[in-house]
């Protein structure tokens, strides 16, 4: 009898000592009392932090352990199929998983992606990861391809493949916060990011044709910007060196102007004081200058110079009066 007293005590014991339970560093614990979760004074859900904790062992009470600060990742899709090439893994890949890699272009074109959706609990309210649906992740995984769908249904095929990746990227990320929120997921959606994309097994070589003729596109287009900004320096360049040239004849002109409006201001200067002894010595002086000046003009034009002095006189009547 005594036996099995000790017996049930040591059971019941060992029972109770079930309700003890451990939380990790990096865990929090929910704790469900009879089915009902139990809360704190502000309503939200009571979490436990890391260390020994006890209630009531079970079924009366459940723990739930949840990591806040672990980055989940869903992947929707698979990876390129020739990269299974030789391998069993690929001769065995599920049809399933194939299908949900495909999608249909705006323009009626199969692109297979595969999409990776990092993601963490909320923090703020993670009842609604815990409770309110039976998967929130697979939840999050559903709407997250329909939103793909819908975005690539409505874009082309030169869109997905490969030219606005980012701007793709960057509204499935906006649209799935929306959607997590919108559902009550109870989890924070901190990037969607798309893996790979590629076509059809089918239809590749084509595509791979297109991307060589985009490439040489881009080639043909760069190397013509290229010659036309070489060529727009080289006339630059001509156009600033003409400038220079019409800028330094300039110069050269009104240098010459001035000097030319100097002399025949002396020339008037000296005729004043000339013309202060008489008209005669006006004009003569007048008659020698312009002799001169006009020798001078000829002499810089003429190759080779010879003076000859023969002793004999010479007759400048132009500077003399012919009736004296």
């Amino acid at each position: 009898m005594r036996r099995w007293l000790i017996g049930l005590v040591v059971l019941l014991g060992s029972y109770l000592a079930s309700g003890f339970f451990v939380v990790k560093g990096n865990e929090k614990a929910a704790v469900r009392r009879f089915g009902r979760v139990l809360r704190n004074d502000a309503g939200n859900v009571a979490l436990e932090g890391s260390g020994l904790h006890y209630d009531l062992p079970w079924p009366f009470a459940t723990v739930d352990r949840i990591n806040l600060n672990e980055i989940r990742t869903l992947t929707i899709g698979t990876t390129d199929l020739d990269e299974a090439e030789g391998n069993m893994a690929g001769f065995l890949r599920s049809a399933a998983a194939i299908s949900q890699s495909q999608f249909l272009t705006g323009d009626k074109n199969i692109l297979n992606l595969q999409i990776s959706v990092q993601h963490r609990i909320s923090e703020r309210n993670p009842y609604d990861f815990l409770y309110r649906s039976e998967s929130a992740e697979r939840h999050l995984k559903l709407l997250v391809e329909s939103t793909v769908a819908d975005l690539v249904s409505r874009s082309g095929v030169d869109f997905v493949h490969p030219l606005g990746l980012v701007e793709l990227r960057e509204m499935l990320t906006i649209r799935s916060r929306q959607l997590a929120e919108q559902y009550q997921l109870g989890v924070e959606v901190e990037e969607v990011a798309i893996s790979a994309v590629y076509p059809p097994p089918q239809v590749k070589r084509a595509f791979l044709d297109v991307s060589d003729a985009r490439a040489a596109k881009d080639k043909s287009v760069n190397d013509a910007r290229a010659y036309a900004e070489q060529q727009r320096a080289r006339v630059d360049g001509e156009a600033r060196q003409i400038d220079d040239e019409a800028q330094m004849y300039r110069q050269r002109l009104v240098e010459e102007a001035s000097g030319a409006a100097d002399r025949f201001t002396k020339i008037v200067a000296q005729f004043e004081q000339q013309q202060a002894r008489g008209i005669q010595a006006a004009r003569t002086m007048t008659m020698r200058r312009l002799y001169i000046d006009t020798m001078d003009e000829i002499l810089r034009k003429v190759d080779g110079k010879v003076l000859l002095d023969s002793g004999m006189s010479v007759d400048l009547t132009i500077f003399r009066d012919p009736k004296q």
